[in-house]
């Protein structure tokens, strides 16, 4: 895009994509609207004397995955609700109304809370989202193939000076330099229930109890244990003695099983099953109420 185009020509360049064209206007115009695959190529290089160096960690929103979090707190030896109440906020997805944690920025600066002069001061467990940049990552939900289709996008802000450095690169070389493949694995599940979610359209709202426990899946596994282990859910719900074993001490576990429930919350398609005697007692108990 020039910067001599106006917001209707940019609007127009849109109009091909529907993927990509419901994007607001601001994010629209920094974003080129080509569908990129790990066989295409980027010319960009970012490090610490480039004249715009630190300028793509202010005012803009950091998106925390699950995997992004647990990272963090580890880096930080911090317990999720510690991490949680001074790094992050929620914020709700507009589309679907699945609620996420996003960066906490300076409020005077609007600066990321981990940047330095010298660079990040978390640079090896940096969120997925840094990790990318320039690249933006998407997964469409494909009713016709049951599936999700991820590709790639270029971000060019007129203050990055990285896109004139003469480095090139392969987009899957560019996210393997920058650790971002075993991040998308990690995270993959928790992608695929937001894009899953959204593509049900506006008309999906999310109940409240949906919300909750899909905000505490995706940000305080030490919580959702408590609420595994605290409760009748292990008498309502299949979960085999290995199974336990390992999401009781392990978060990243944690993670993944309290997803997998969610799914079958959304869904009614996933791993975890309800034992076959609460499924009984529910339909015992309707028929004692109508009789």
């Amino acid at each position: 895009m020039s910067a001599n185009e106006t917001d209707e020509e940019r609007d127009r360049a849109w109009q091909w994509d529907p993927d990509m064209r419901d994007m607001p206007r601001e994010v629209r115009n920094v974003i080129s609207p080509v569908h990129l695959t790990g066989e295409n190529s980027l010319q960009f290089r970012c490090y610490p004397g480039i004249s715009c160096f630190n300028h793509c960690c202010s005012r803009i929103e950091i998106l925390l995955t699950p995997y992004d979090l647990l990272r963090l707190r580890r880096r930080l030896s911090l317990t999720a609700e510690e991490f949680l109440y001074q790094y992050a906020t929620p914020y709700t997805l507009s589309k679907g109304q699945l609620p996420v944690a996003m960066m906490r920025m300076d409020e005077e600066t609007g600066q990321c809370p981990f940047v330095t002069p010298e660079g990040c001061s978390v640079y090896s467990d940096r969120p997925v989202t840094c990790r990318y940049y320039p690249l933006g990552l998407a997964l469409l939900h494909r009713q016709q193939t049951a599936g999700h289709e991820a590709f790639y996008f270029l971000v060019k802000e007129a203050y990055c000076q990285g896109h004139q450095e003469a480095k090139q690169w392969r987009v899957d070389d560019w996210r393997q330099d920058q650790g971002s493949d075993g991040y998308d694995e990690h995270n993959r599940k928790w992608m695929e229930l937001i894009i899953q979610r959204r593509s049900a359209g506006d008309a999906t709202s999310t109940s409240l109890p949906v919300s909750e426990f899909f905000y505490m899946a995706s940000t305080n596994p030490e919580k959702f244990r408590q609420f595994v282990f605290g409760s009748s859910f292990l008498k309502r719900y299949q979960v085999d003695e290995e199974t336990a074993a390992r999401i009781l001490t392990d978060d990243e576990a944690m993670t993944e099983f309290a997803l997998s429930w969610l799914k079958s919350v959304l869904f009614g398609d996933s791993d975890v099953k309800v034992r076959p005697e609460a499924v009984a007692a529910l339909k015992g108990g309707k028929g004692r109420s109508e009789s």
